[in-house]
């Protein structure tokens, strides 16, 4: 029976990279013009990454409730969503904060001639990089164990110390301070 759920998050975990990669394909940067035109994609883009996150809590509340979760390889691969959950909902965050600076930029901005607000500008374009970092963390969570589970080790990796640092600079520092006129 083992190799049966070695079979499924085998499958599963390549379903997950899929999407992933999928997400983060569509993840184009934000446009300038019109605060429509800006802002429309990347909410698009928000609501992608919050249906890959739904999708993976989903997977999360059935795999625990399976026989699954009683294995060693049904343990990691629910450490693998759940760090994959973590860093989508990183994404969504810095997402956030895209649109976020888009807003200020056309409400700030709003008259032909006046420049855009630098820490808008800036916040935009750290948000919608840092959003697409933490997809592709997100992606190498589930293909880690892919690789490790077609040479044989069912062992969930422990993150190395620089994807600890990676961690430490994706969940502050990456945001400009905000000022209010």
């Amino acid at each position: 029976m083992n190799q049966n759920h070695d079979a499924f998050v085998h499958a599963r975990l390549t379903t997950w990279q899929r999407r992933i990669n999928e997400t983060a394909a569509g993840l184009l940067p934000p446009q300038t013009g019109s605060a429509q035109a800006a802002l429309v994609p990347v909410l698009d883009q928000l609501v992608a990454v919050y249906n890959l996150s739904c999708g993976l809590v989903a997977d999360l509340r059935q795999s625990t409730d399976s026989p699954l979760a009683a294995t060693s390889t049904g343990r990691a691969y629910l450490g693998q969503l759940a760090a994959a959950l973590a860093h989508s909902n990183r994404a969504a965050t810095h997402l956030s904060t895209t649109v976020i600076g888009l807003a200020d930029t056309h409400q700030l901005a709003p008259r032909p001639g006046t420049a855009t607000p630098v820490e808008s500008q800036l916040s935009i374009t750290l948000g919608h990089a840092a959003a697409l970092r933490s997809l592709q963390r997100a992606l190498e969570a589930v293909t880690n164990m892919l690789a490790d589970t077609q040479t044989g080790s069912a062992s969930y990796p422990v993150p190395a110390v620089s994807e600890q640092h990676r961690r430490a600079a994706d969940a502050g520092g990456t945001h400009p301070a905000r000022r209010r006129l």
